[in-house]
């Protein structure tokens, strides 16, 4: 009895499709991203508390202004003021981007608008 290889054919192409379609890069070089966007009338934004490991954050905020915004980077802890691992102002107008090693643990990011709220930024926090 012969066997065809017709059908061993076309299970090997199927499965060269399903196989290039699944990113198996985006698995090495998987991301965390949050991205939090202030209105101008919202005094605060934040993430809830993100499990990461240890690597780089990279933390990009775009204030458009008029008033100054604060970011924080906020290590997890088992008490209500957290120290940060790295926060900062962004006046109106301004583009920052921070790169800043961390070790394994949760962490919350949080934007905070002027005094008069007045302020809209996007802030972008990623590993």
């Amino acid at each position: 009895m012969r066997l065809s290889f017709v059908p061993v054919r076309a299970f090997a192409a199927a499965l060269v499709i399903i196989l290039s379609l699944f990113p198996f890069g985006a698995v090495a070089e998987a991301r965390v991203t949050h991205s939090l966007r202030l209105d101008a009338g919202t005094p605060s934004v934040w993430s809830g508390w993100e499990s990461l490991p240890a690597g780089d954050l990279r933390v990009s905020i775009h204030n458009e202004g008029p008033g100054p915004v604060t970011f924080y980077v906020f290590i997890h802890c088992d008490h209500l003021q957290c120290p940060t691992l790295v926060n900062g102002q962004v006046n109106a107008g301004e583009r920052v981007r921070i790169d800043v090693a961390h070790p394994a643990g949760k962490y919350m990011f949080k934007l905070d608008n002027d005094s008069q709220s007045a302020s809209r930024a996007i802030g972008v926090f990623s590993q």
